[in-house]
């Protein structure tokens, strides 16, 4: 049961969307914490297909494979390189890098997720959520 005011559904996709893009980004930045011995980056990519493909649905669109690929590859590419330098140059500072490497995942992720929210607000602009 929630406290003070009474949960609200969200109206439009966009804040539903939102929503997704906030809970992927706190999955995301508790992901780049965990101290293993791999690179986070190959994790965080998939996550992040993941939220495109759920930010689709949002907006009534089923996404294909192929289509997930075309509007993710090149926002991928334009972050990996960022997100994969900082995120090693976190790994210098025990604990307070892992803080930092969960800050920038998140910050990333909720970048990313601004931007394929534009992307579906400009083919259904303010779109009723029917969830």
């Amino acid at each position: 049961m929630m406290s003070g005011a009474a949960y609200e559904a969200p109206r439009f996709c966009r804040e539903k969307a939102r929503s997704l893009v906030h809970t992927y980004a706190a999955g995301g930045c508790a992901w780049a914490v965990l101290p293993i011995p791999i690179a986070t980056s190959t994790g965080l990519c998939a996550l992040e297909t993941h939220m495109i493909y759920w930010i689709g649905r949002v907006y009534g669109e089923e996404l294909g494979k192929g289509d997930i690929f075309m509007i993710g590859s090149g926002l991928e590419l334009a972050s990996v390189g960022l997100k994969t330098v900082a995120l090693n140059a976190a790994n210098f500072l025990p604990v307070i890098g892992w803080a930092i490497k969960g800050a920038i995942a998140a910050t990333t992720i909720e970048g990313l997720g601004e931007v394929i929210i534009r992307h579906f607000e400009t083919r259904h602009p303010g779109k009723v959520y029917a969830g």
